[in-house]
């Protein structure tokens, strides 16, 4: 069970990772991080991420609960 858990997670984290760095940049260089962004917000665009974004959350969403049920079982 531990072996399958551990493959699980593994393959969440670097599932996480991909889509991660796949995602477009929100920001506009150092103009966005200090506050002349226009209409962003401060912790980026206001609006909805679309399917990349939905996916992100619940592949992280994965990670975390492998790694609380890996933490459980050992």
């Amino acid at each position: 069970m531990e072996t399958l858990l551990t493959l699980f997670l593994f393959i969440f984290a670097v599932a996480l990772i991909v889509l991660v760095l796949v995602q477009p940049d929100r920001s506009h260089g150092m103009s966005g991080s200090m506050g002349m962004g226009g209409s962003n917000t401060v912790f980026g665009v206001s609006k909805d991420g679309g399917p990349l974004a939905r996916a992100t959350e619940v592949v992280a969403f994965l990670f975390i609960l492998s790694a609380l049920l890996l933490y459980l079982v050992k």
